[in-house]
């Protein structure tokens, strides 16, 4: 909405986050420094088992053809359920005999391609930062991605970074949240030993709560 601010919604503060990028020569600068991210993709791709030895531009260009495959499932799946009301089983339909197709494509290349487990982590390595790459220059350009339509779909595709980022970084916040041990490490950290000693003492004679009154 409008007037909505950056610290109530995620797209608001998306928006605000790309405001500097107005000019032509930012928006030309952005898409030369996106490119970086390619190299990344470029040098894992040939690291792969399932090449072998073959070092072709062939390779790289099967894995361009794959990252479009994800594109076109990560659409079919994030398809709006408002624009979508009138087909809902339709829709429901196309999604499962995509994801289906997804699995049996892999098993198959699990079973008649060198294709290994490290091989498919080592793609998802490659493939993050190359959507990255196409995710940042698309921002760059954004009136051109209105006006090609494309424009939902790339904040869509940035909502989903920005919370599988935020789940990498608090899953092992919460993991080590669950062990007693981290809090008196995190108290001996941030305070002093005097203080440590008196907080300890505070929370044996409050039976565990540092304000017993509460």
């Amino acid at each position: 909405g409008i007037g909505v601010k950056g610290e109530e919604s995620w797209e608001a503060w998306w928006e605000e986050e790309l405001g500097h990028i107005r000019s032509l020569s930012g928006r030309i600068v952005e898409t030369i420094l996106s490119l970086r991210f390619l190299i990344f993709q470029y040098g894992i791709v040939y690291k792969l088992r399932v090449k072998g030895t073959n070092t072709s531009l062939t390779v790289y260009g099967f894995s361009w053809a794959a990252f479009a495959l994800l594109i076109v499932l990560f659409k079919v799946f994030t398809v709006s359920h408002k624009a979508s009301v009138n087909f809902q089983l339709i829709l429901r339909f196309f999604q499962g005999l995509a994801f289906l197709m997804a699995l049996a494509g892999v098993a198959v290349a699990f079973l008649f391609t060198s294709l290994t487990v490290g091989d498919i982590f080592a793609c998802i390595l490659a493939f993050v930062p190359t959507g990255w790459a196409i995710l940042s220059i698309a921002v760059a350009w954004k009136p051109v991605m209105k006006t090609l339509r494309l424009w939902k779909s790339i904040r869509s595709l940035a909502r989903l970074y920005d919370a599988g980022m935020g789940i990498l970084i608090f899953i092992p916040v919460a993991i080590l949240s669950w062990f007693p041990f981290v809090s008196t490490f995190q108290t001996r950290l941030m305070f002093n030993q005097a203080f440590s000693r008196g907080l300890e003492i505070s929370l044996i004679l409050g039976g565990g709560n540092v304000n017993p009154g509460l």
